[in-house]
């Protein structure tokens, strides 16, 4: 509960992005932690990540492809979004923009700050990689995709020192 939560020695994962108190009647924030800010910070891959990342990238867009070749979307979008979105996509755009800002920057949950300090092609490369329910869309979201992480994978691994998978 709450109140067990605000006395804890450390402060939760939740609260350490930051957090304001509004109204306190009772006194029970008193002795809450300061934000630290430093559990959301992008942390740098080791190069065993990063070609984790990229070799299951790979992999499992085949799983989308071929369920939008039998036109069996609902598996499809699973896979596009719930997994090479969120586990692959999200991670390396992460990447991109901490080796953009020295590994110190946040870009808050599940992308919401990418548009911030992503270039404008590159948010616009990144928008093309959505699609709705048409299987037309998909494919070429898809192939947004794949051509956005080779593209960041490929300048990253270059960054790094990090060799890109190109052998899957």
């Amino acid at each position: 509960n709450f109140i067990e939560e605000s006395e804890q020695k450390e402060l939760p994962e939740d609260w350490d992005i930051g957090y304001k108190i509004l109204i306190d009647k009772d006194g029970i924030t008193k002795q809450m932690l300061k934000p630290t800010y430093q559990v959301s910070i992008i942390k740098k891959p080791s190069e065993r990540e990063f070609q984790n990342l990229i070799n299951d990238f790979w992999w499992d867009t085949t799983y989308v492809a071929k369920c939008l070749a039998r036109d069996e979307i609902f598996y499809a979008k699973f896979m596009s979004e719930t997994v090479i979105r969120t586990e692959y996509l999200i991670p390396l755009i992460e990447w991109h923009i901490a080796s953009e800002n020295n590994w110190n920057i946040t870009t808050n949950k599940y992308g919401r700050l990418f548009k911030k300090y992503l270039t404008q092609e590159m948010w616009t490369k990144t928008e093309n990689t959505f699609s709705g329910s048409n299987i037309k869309e998909n494919w070429t979201a898809l192939f947004s995709m794949a051509d956005l992480v080779s593209e960041i994978g490929t300048e990253l691994s270059n960054k790094l020192g990090y060799k890109y998978p190109d052998k899957l």
